[in-house]
């Protein structure tokens, strides 16, 4: 058997590994109330919240938790799951899948204004971007899964 690292090439190999910067784990993500400027406006925001309670509220309901079968989209639980994840991952899964009897059946706009309403809801801040089906943000750096009351309540974001 032939040995392809020598000594000095075997502890370079483990000091690299070691020095390497993981992604974060569930328990290393934010939960100190700070949050990033997100990829959406306001408006997005706005109109998200009513998009959402006339098509996803049913199953995940008014709060965006406490639905009648179906995961909560707010705090730890979502940043957990789709926090290492991008928005644009975000709003693939959902245009694939939702509205649950109706998946894909929404316009591109409101399947974003229905994501800044969630992104929003945990946190992020709306900016003066305008949140495309193409924009890519991963969701941790914007969003820290503190719930924002005011949001949900259909007041604007302080800032």
């Amino acid at each position: 058997m032939r040995y392809i690292f020598g000594l000095g090439g075997i502890a370079a190999f483990a000091a690299a590994l070691l020095s390497a910067e993981p992604w974060p784990a569930a328990a290393d993500i934010s939960t100190t109330g700070t949050s990033g400027i997100g990829p959406f406006t306001q408006s997005q925001v706005d109109n998200g919240r009513v998009a959402y309670n006339a098509n996803c509220a049913g199953c995940h309901g008014y709060n965006l938790q406490n639905g009648t079968h179906r995961t909560p989209l707010i705090g730890q639980p979502f940043i957990v799951g789709w926090g290492q994840r991008s928005t644009w991952e975000y709003y693939r899964y959902i245009s694939y899948r939702m509205p649950n009897n109706a998946p894909n059946s929404l316009t591109p706009g409101t399947y974003t204004n229905i994501i800044a309403y969630i992104l929003a809801a945990n946190g992020a801040q709306p900016g003066s971007e305008i949140m495309t089906p193409e924009t890519a943000v991963r969701i941790d750096t914007i969003a820290d899964g503190i719930v924002r009351e005011p949001v949900l309540a259909g007041n604007s974001q302080p800032q």
